[in-house]
């Protein structure tokens, strides 16, 4: 087995046995990689203070085996942010978790060359787990950004003037796009159901 390290922010969690969790997570390099935590409900020194849950951005110290249809094996687990903020209200989990559900479905196990997506939802989880994010305000900017760059990532969007601004203008400077804010308001119930009927539809892993 080769011993390795990687960053991820986690995907999924799965109990397996008595003990044991299947972890999934995307790498920085925009890998999906699912691995086996031994004993992982048992053990505070490795995985204490519930580091193995979605949407925590974690350094992972792990085992690859040689026959690639077995799971790696997670030997360590350190926590680089859990994104707080966003569990303290129920809009925000809502709206993380379902941006994990949806890089979840659209990442590949074995893909190395999808960053974008890493990137999109790293910086997506971050603003809206900042202390200067405004709800009502920034939230459905945030949203349809995240959306629409998903959908172009994909290669389905059928783009359209309106959403120039939103696609062109990086997550990081989202809060540029504030004077868009009643047309974010506007059309994101329509987007969030293509995006919806996309992920329900499409043959995704």
């Amino acid at each position: 087995m080769i011993k390795k390290t990687g960053t991820f922010i986690l995907l999924k969690k799965v109990r397996y046995g008595e003990a044991d969790l299947i972890i999934t997570g995307i790498s920085s390099e925009g890998e999906k990689k699912s691995f086996l935590a031994r004993s992982a409900l048992k053990s505070r020194k490795r995985f204490g203070g519930g580091i193995l849950e979605p949407l925590h951005h974690v350094k992972l110290i792990y085992s690859d085996k040689s026959d690639k249809h077995q799971l790696s094996t997670l030997e360590e687990a350190q926590l680089l942010n859990d994104f707080a903020a966003i569990k303290t209200d129920y809009d925000l989990l809502q709206f993380g978790l379902f941006a994990v559900e949806c890089a979840a479905k659209v990442s590949q196990e074995g893909d190395s060359l999808s960053d974008s997506l890493y990137n999109l939802l790293g910086h997506c989880l971050k603003n809206i787990s900042s202390q200067s994010f405004q709800q009502q305000t920034h939230l459905p900017i945030l949203k349809i950004q995240f959306f629409l760059k998903l959908l172009a990532d994909q290669g389905v969007l059928e783009q359209d003037v309106w959403m120039r601004p939103f696609l062109h203008t990086p997550l990081s400077d989202f809060l540029k796009l504030v004077p868009q804010a009643s047309e974010a308001k506007e059309r994101i119930s329509y987007v969030e159901k293509v995006v919806r009927e996309y992920l329900s539809h499409a043959q995704l892993s």
